[in-house]
C-alpha cells in the first residue's frame, strides 16, 4: 500500500523527515518497504531560485546578449550571460544555477553548466516560462513582483513541492490502516495526539429527492448501504491537486467523478462506486445473490463467471450491474456523457468478498479492504465527502442520504487486567499510563471493580484487537518495544537439554553455505494448478490458478527464480533453501517433508587474470554434497538414480533403506518452456534424514600418516553399463586396508575404442600407516587389482 507524506498532513501535523515517519511506523508495526520522490514537476525545478537582477549592460563582443549580475541569495554575486530582450537591473527572475537540470516545454533535459559565452563568464540562466517546463511563452524572461523573496527556491514559489511516497507493506489484520486516514492514527497515537477528519458542511437545506430505491434482501452480506443522488453534474477532468495526489500514489487519474471515489477510498479507506444513475434500470438498487449461474462484463471489459448462490451482486430492477465490494459493470459506468450519479457506499460481509474475489480471480482496492473488513460505521461520512467534492468538481445537485440497514455496530467489550499484562509485557504501567495509550487510539476505558482491571470499548473500524493479548501489542508498539528493559537475570540462559539444538545447527550450517558463496531464498510453498498430480495436496480456497496446489517437489519454485534472475541477465547462481513439501497418498492421507534444496547455474568460478571462468558443472554440485555428508558426519553410499521426473541424470546418496539426498542435471522437461540459459543442477536433502546421520556420527581421531602416500593410475576400457562405483568397490576390495581412495580423472568416448565402451582414466591412493610402501608390495597389489578388474567386471586395461 502507498501513501504521500504531503497527503499525511493534511490530518496529522508532524515535523518528521520521511525516513524518519518510514522508522517510527517500522518500529510501530506498519512496516515502511520503500520511500520514492514525486515531483508535482519533472525534476522539481531543483537548483531553480528567485533571484535579484543588480546590474545589466550591453555584451561587449554580442548586440542581442547582455551581461547581467545577479543576487541568489548566497552573498555572492552571479555572472550571467542573458540572451532575453527585457531583462534588466532591478527585476526579479527565476535563476537557474550551476549543476540545476531542467525540463522545458520541448527538447531534452539539459543541465546548466558554468561557460564562457563570445569571452564572457556566465554561471547559470535566467529564465522564461518554456525553459522550465511550465508555460509556452519564449518572448522573454519570467519576471516576478517585487516584493518576491530573493533565494526562495523556485518550486516553493509555484506552489511545486515536492512529495515522497511511502510504500507500506500493511498486514491482512491492518485494514484500519489501509488509508491516509489510518496512518495518519498511528501518527497520531505515536505523538499523543488525535488525527482530524477533513471538515464535512451539513447538507444544505434545498436537497432533491432520491428516486433510487434500496432493498437489501440479504442483510447477512450486505448488513448497511448508503446511498446518495447527485443530479445535473458535469464529468470531466479532475483539477491538478486532485490529480497529483493520486498520481504520487501511483494511481491514474480518469474523470473528477471516479477520480473522488478514488480518492476517498485512499483518504478514509472506504470504497465507493459511482453509477451512471440513468441506467440503473426500474430505479432501484437490489443486493442480492443470483438464482442462476450467467456471464457478467466488468469494467476492465472481461467476463466474469457468476455463480448462483454464492457471489454478492449488485443489481437493478434488470438484472446486475456491479459484482458487490469488487468491481462495477459496464453496463452502469460513469462517462463523459453521464449527467446524473448514483453514488454507492456499503458494508459487505467480508467472507462474501473474499470468497468471490478468490474464485473469480479478482483483486481490486476496493476488495482488498472489504474482504478485511472495513469500518461499518464510516458508511455515511465517506459518501458525504464524496458527495460534497463531486458537487464542488462537477457541479449538481444533492439528494437526501439514503441509509438502508438497521444493524447496530458496537464497540467491542475486552476485559483487561493490568497486573496479568505488566508480567507478561515485562513492564510495569500503571493504570492511567494505559489509558493514556489507549485513548489515542479510540479505545474508552473503563474502570471494572478495583484499579487493576479495566473494560475495554473497541471500536469496530479496529478487526485485529479481539483479546487482552491484543491490547497488550497496542501498548506496546506504541510505548516502544526497545523501550521495555530486559531483566538482568534473563540476559543470559544455559541449555541444559541433551536434545540436539536443530535451529542452531541449521543456522551454523547455513552461516557456513553463506560463506561458501551460497545465497538463501525463501520461497512461496504454492504452485501453479498445471503442476496437479493425483499425490499433490490441492488447496480448497485458492488464491488464483497460480497459487493452487502445495508444492510435491522443492524444484518448482527454485526454478520460478532461476528464471526471474535468468530474465533480469543474472545467470551464475548459488541457491539453497530449508523449505517444505507436501503431498496426498490414497489411504494415508497428507503429509508434509523438510528438504534442503540447492540450485546450481552458470559459472562456478569467475573469470580473473589467471584463468577463465569455470562452468559450473554436475560435479560442481557434487563436491558440495561431498562436504554436506562430511558435515554433518554422515557416511554414505552413492548410486545411480534409476528413473525420476526432476533429473535429468544424477546420484543418490545412502544409508541402508534410507536415501538422505539426491542431486543432478534438472531434467529437460521441467526446463521446458522456461527462459532459463543452460543446464540447471538441483540437489534435495531429506533434512530429517539427515539429522538422524548427525545424531549416529561419532567423532574419532585418527593421526595424520607419517608415511608417504602413494599413487597409481589405470588407464581402463569399461562397458557402457558398468558403472564407476563398481568398479571402485571392486578395487579397494582387493585390499581396504592399502587402498585408501579411488578417483576418476577422465572419461572418454569415441570411434577409438568401439561403440558400447568408454574409457576411464583411475588414480588409486595407497597408504601404509605403519611402513613405507615398497615397490614389490604395490607392484604385487595392482597386479591383484588388474587380474580382478579383467576377470569380475570383463574390463581391458592398457598397460
Amino acid at each position: 500500500m502507498k501513501v504521500s507524506y504531503n497527503w499525511l498532513k493534511q490530518y496529522i501535523d508532524f515535523d518528521w523527515s520521511p525516513q524518519d515517519l518510514a522508522h517510527r511506523l517500522t518500529m510501530a508495526g506498519l512496516e515502511v518497504e520503500g520511500i520514492e520522490r514525486y515531483d508535482l514537476h519533472p525534476g522539481g525545478l531543483e537548483g531553480v531560485v528567485v533571484g535579484e537582477v543588480m546590474t545589466c549592460a550591453k555584451h561587449p563582443g554580442a548586440d542581442k546578449l547582455s551581461v547581467t549580475t545577479v543576487n541568489v541569495g548566497t552573498g555572492e554575486l552571479l555572472n550571467i550571460v542573458c540572451g532575453a530582450p527585457n531583462v534588466a537591473a532591478g527585476q526579479k527572475v527565476i535563476v537557474a544555477t550551476v549543476g540545476a537540470k531542467l525540463h522545458p516545454v520541448s527538447g531534452d533535459p539539459f543541465e546548466i553548466k558554468k561557460a564562457k559565452i563570445r569571452g564572457e563568464e556566465s554561471c547559470g540562466m535566467i529564465c522564461a516560462e518554456d525553459e522550465i517546463g511550465l508555460g509556452q511563452s519564449h518572448d522573454g524572461i519570467l519576471i516576478l513582483p517585487a516584493e518576491t523573496q530573493v533565494g526562495l527556491p523556485a518550486a516553493q514559489y509555484f506552489k511545486l513541492e515536492s512529495d515522497y511516497t511511502i510504500e507500506i507493506g500493511l498486514t491482512p489484520n491492518r485494514v484500519d490502516a489501509a488509508s491516509h486516514y489510518g496512518v495518519a492514527r498511528d501518527i497520531a497515537a505515536l505523538l499523543r495526539k488525535k488525527a482530524v477528519l477533513p471538515a464535512i458542511p451539513p447538507l444544505p437545506s434545498e436537497l432533491i429527492s432520491n428516486p433510487v430505491r434500496v432493498s437489501l434482501p440479504e442483510p447477512e452480506r450486505c448488513p448497511r448501504y448508503v446511498g446518495i443522488y447527485i443530479a445535473d453534474l458535469t464529468v470531466g477532468e479532475s483539477p491538478d491537486w486532485l490529480k497529483h495526489r493520486l498520481k504520487a500514489i501511483g494511481a491514474r487519474p480518469i474523470n473528477n467523478v471516479v477520480d473522488v471515489t478514488n480518492f476517498v477510498l485512499h483518504e478514509l479507506g472506504q470504497p465507493l462506486h459511482a453509477f451512471d444513475a440513468d441506467t440503473i434500470r426500474g430505479q432501484e438498487i437490489i443486493v442480492k445473490t443470483l438464482g442462476e449461474n450467467l456471464k457478467f462484463k466488468t469494467l476492465d471489459d472481461q467476463e466474469r463467471s457468476i455463480v448462483a448462490g454464492q457471489d454478492l451482486m449488485i443489481c437493478d430492477a434488470g438484472g446486475p450491474v456491479a459484482i458487490a465490494g469488487i468491481m462495477g459493470g459496464q453496463n452502469s459506468e460513469v462517462s463523459p456523457k453521464t449527467t446524473n450519479v448514483f453514488l454507492e457506499s456499503a458494508y459487505f460481509e467480508p467472507a462474501a468478498i473474499r470468497r468471490s474475489g478468490a474464485r473469480l480471480g479478482m483483486k481490486t482496492d476496493a476488495s482488498y479492504r472489504f474482504e478485511r473488513g472495513v469500518d461499518p460505521n464510516i458508511t455515511q461520512l465517506a459518501a458525504l465527502r464524496a458527495a460534497y467534492l463531486i458537487v464542488e468538481l462537477a457541479g449538481g445537485k444533492l439528494s437526501r442520504l439514503h441509509d438502508e440497514g438497521t444493524q447496530a455496530f458496537l464497540p467491542r467489550q475486552i476485559t483487561f487486567d493490568i497486573a496479568r499484562a505488566n508480567r507478561l509485557m515485562g513492564t510495569t504501567f500503571s493504570a492511567d499510563e494505559i489509558v493514556e495509550i489507549l485513548s489515542t487510539l479510540d479505545i474508552l476505558v473503563a474502570k471494572a471493580g478495583d484499579d487493576t482491571i479495566l473494560q475495554l470499548a473497541v471500536p469496530p473500524y479496529r478487526v485485529d484487537v479481539t483479546r487482552p493479548q491484543d491490547v497488550m501489542e497496542e501498548i506496546l508498539r506504541l510505548y516502544g518495544y526497545n523501550n521495555v528493559p530486559l531483566p538482568a537475570q534473563n540476559r543470559m540462559a544455559l541449555n541444559l537439554s541433551k536434545e540436539l539444538d536443530t535451529q542452531a545447527l541449521r543456522q551454523k550450517y547455513f552461516d557456513y553455505l553463506a560463506g561458501s558463496g551460497w545465497n538463501e531464498m525463501v520461497t512461496n510453498p504454492l504452485v501453479a494448478v498445471k503442476h496437479r498430480k493425483d499425490t499433490t495436496a490441492n488447496l480448497i480456497n485458492n488464491l488464483s490458478e497460480d497459487l493452487a496446489l502445495m508444492r510435491d517437489t522443492m524444484v518448482l519454485t527454485g526454478l520460478d527464480v532461476i528464471e526471474y534472475n535468468h530474465n533480469r541477465k543474472i545467470v551464475d547462481l548459488r541457491l539453497f533453501e530449508l523449505g517444505k513439501t507436501y503431498g496426498y497418498k490414497a489411504g494415508e492421507g497428507y503429509h508434509e517433508q523438510e528438504w534442503i534444496a540447492y540450485f546450481l547455474t552458470g559459472h562456478a568460478t569467475e573469470a580473473h587474470w589467471a584463468g577463465k571462468a569455470a562452468k559450473a558443472s554436475f560435479f560442481t554440485l557434487g563436491r558440495e554434497m561431498e562436504r554436506l555428508a562430511a558435515w554433518f558426519g554422515a557416511n554414505l553410499d552413492r548410486r545411480e538414480i534409476e528413473s525420476s521426473s526432476v533429473f535429468e541424470y544424477g546420484l543418490e546418496l545412502f544409508r541402508g533403506e534410507k536415501v538422505v539426498a539426491r542431486y543432478g542435471a534438472v531434467s529437460s522437461n521441467l526446463l521446458k518452456g522456461r527462459d532459463i540459459k543452460g543446464d540447471v543442477f538441483y540437489a534435495e536433502v531429506d533434512w530429517e534424514q539427515l539429522l538422524r546421520q548427525y545424531r549416529k556420527a561419532k567423532v574419532a581421531y585418527k593421526p595424520l600418516s607419517k608415511f608417504p602416500t602413494v599413487h597409481r593410475d589405470i588407464s581402463a576400457i569399461v562397458p557402457e553399463n558398468v558403472r564407476f562405483a563398481t568398479v571402485s568397490a571392486a578395487i579397494k576390495g582387493t585390499n581396504p586396508k592399502l587402498i585408501q581412495s579411488v578417483s576418476i580423472t577422465d572419461v572418454y568416448k569415441g570411434e577409438s575404442i568401439g561403440s558400447g565402451k568408454k574409457s576411464y582414466l583411475l588414480n588409486l591412493s595407497i597408504l601404509d600407516d605403519t611402513k613405507t610402501l615398497q615397490d614389490e608390495v604395490i607392484d604385487k597389489l595392482m597386479a591383484k587389482v588388474f587380474e580382478k578388474l579383467e576377470k569380475d567386471l570383463n574390463l581391458e586395461i592398457r598397460k
